[in-house]
């Protein structure tokens, strides 16, 4: 069991190091943009890291099923199957003067170079400059608070996912599922996992019209999956002492607890339909798809404090951030207006299978498995 174990890591790891380790290992300079505020910050963070978000909850959406066709009692499946989750153009890019960034009432006025920047889905170009100025502070008059450019994107348009999932045979025609990746580390502090329960039932049984057909098959399937992921992050004091006015006294260790935490969860249901031969299932459905992502910034930054004396800005210990950013962000892909469609194919030799498949939505995925079954 631990060789399969270890095994099922090795595999895990190759499919996610494609996608993550590039992708990912900048997600450390993401903590300059608290030099915004943490209100501004949340505003760029999810413009900046929903489409990813999105990308990975469609993601858990798919691979559910590859035959609608229920196990009997006992039976079981075991498929290891990987979902690559297209991100769509129009969520590669944001302009960061849509953001209404700045907060003129106090005096904390804005000025964001035209054009647009690139979401974490986007080319690898450097985003807006943004300048953030403070008017009127006493003794110093306008002085500029921080200025720079929005993070630049991975150049990865899609995301990926490796699944493993277990299915098993209750009463009648009725599957139980379960889904799982093991949690993986990567550079820069990085961990994934998932898991997810789900639930297929064939629903030709209580249709007399289809009772008695041969071959083909129509079940209901709904499931849930639950991903998180962590990345550290490092945003120190050292990042303003290019700036006039500064006063800086840092603490050794004190910022060094950064970390991003996406938490991820997605609920689908679908009616499934196949045509199952002798060796190739055809095999299709229509669904609806939600996800909900936490974003959240845990630990330490550094901010600045104008004194309002002595029109001095400190950066220490008092100024900084503590646990700034927790928000959701929510997508469905695939509603009762607008479902989900999904087409593929399974080939069986013996007790091994593979299958492919294709779902069509605005973040549409594709997928292959690999697998035992045993009905």
């Amino acid at each position: 069991m631990k060789r399969n174990n270890s095994l099922l890591r090795l595999l895990t790891i190759s499919i996610m190091l494609l996608f993550t380790t590039t992708a990912f290992a900048q997600f450390e300079d993401l903590g300059k943009v608290l030099s915004t505020g943490p209100d501004d910050a949340e505003k760029i963070f999810e413009a900046y890291l929903s489409p990813y978000a999105n990308g990975m909850g469609a993601g858990l959406s798919a691979g559910w099923y590859n035959t609608a066709k229920a196990h009997k009692l006992g039976g079981f499946d075991l498929t290891v199957s990987f979902n690559a989750t297209f991100i769509p153009s129009s969520a590669k890019s944001y302009d960061a003067n849509d953001l209404n960034l700045g907060d003129p009432t106090s005096g904390l006025t804005v000025d964001i170079a035209s054009g647009n920047s690139p979401t974490a889905a986007g080319s690898k170009d450097p985003g807006q400059q943004v300048s953030y100025y403070q008017e009127n502070v006493p003794v110093l008059g306008d002085i500029l608070m921080t200025q720079l450019d929005l993070p630049q994107g991975t150049g990865f348009a899609y995301t990926a996912m490796p699944v493993v999932q277990l299915g098993v045979g209750l009463v009648k025609e009725t599957d139980l599922q379960f889904r799982y990746s093991p949690d993986i580390e990567w550079g820069n502090g990085s961990k994934m996992g998932l898991w997810g329960v789900g639930l297929k039932h064939s629903i030709k049984q209580w249709i007399p019209a289809l009772k008695k057909l041969p071959v083909f098959d129509l079940s209901l399937q709904g499931g849930y999956s639950s991903l998180k992921m962590t990345s550290d992050l490092n945003f120190q004091p050292s990042f303003y002492e290019d700036f006039p006015n500064y006063t800086i006294v840092e603490t050794p260790g004190y910022y060094d607890n950064q970390q991003l935490l996406l938490d991820i969860s997605n609920i689908t249901a679908n009616i499934i339909f196949s045509g199952d031969f002798k060796i190739i299932c055809l095999y299709g459905g229509v669904g609806i798809s939600s996800s909900t992502t936490n974003l959240q910034l845990n630990g330490n930054y550094p901010f600045p404090y104008i004194d309002p004396m002595s029109g001095q800005i400190r950066i220490d210990e008092t100024t900084a951030l503590s646990d700034p950013i927790d928000i959701s962000i929510k997508s469905t892909d695939g509603s009762a207006t607008k479902p989900r469609f999904n087409a593929g194919f399974r080939l069986k030799f013996a007790v091994v299978t593979i299958n492919f498949d294709y779902t069509y939505a605005n973040y549409s995925i594709a997928s292959a498995g690999l697998g035992i079954s045993f009905r």
